[in-house]
């Protein structure tokens, strides 16, 4: 589902940028998709996984893998650095969502348990 969201995301600027006039218009709106609606999708996206189903590693990882195909087809190599931060995004979240993952589990055996 990332993957698909980054996806056509960065394919909506490269369509925008087709039909606009204005460069300044779309050079605004992939700063805006790079440095705040790509990263606020890495968390929430890690951070809703973390509370469903508890710690896993590939939030090492999925960000970045999920961002490499779009980067490479309407940026360039300098985006790289984005991934791994969105990467670094995700897995804080990841762990914060982990967190409230373990007190629902606490909450919950006492009761069962009882």
């Amino acid at each position: 589902m990332l993957f698909g969201i980054y996806l056509l995301l960065l394919a909506a600027w490269f369509g925008l940028s087709r039909v606009s006039d204005s460069m300044e218009i779309v050079k605004s709106l992939v700063f805006l998709i790079l440095l705040v609606i790509l990263p606020i999708l890495a968390m929430a996206f890690g951070a809703w996984d973390g509370v469903k189903e508890g710690f896993s590693l590939l939030w090492l990882l999925a960000p970045f893998v999920c961002f490499l195909a779009p980067m490479y087809l309407f940026l360039n190599d300098s985006g790289l650095i984005y991934g791994v931060g969105y990467s670094l995004l995700g897995i804080v979240a990841h762990g914060l969502g982990v967190l409230v993952h373990a007190r629902r589990a606490r909450r919950v055996s006492p009761r069962a348990n009882g």
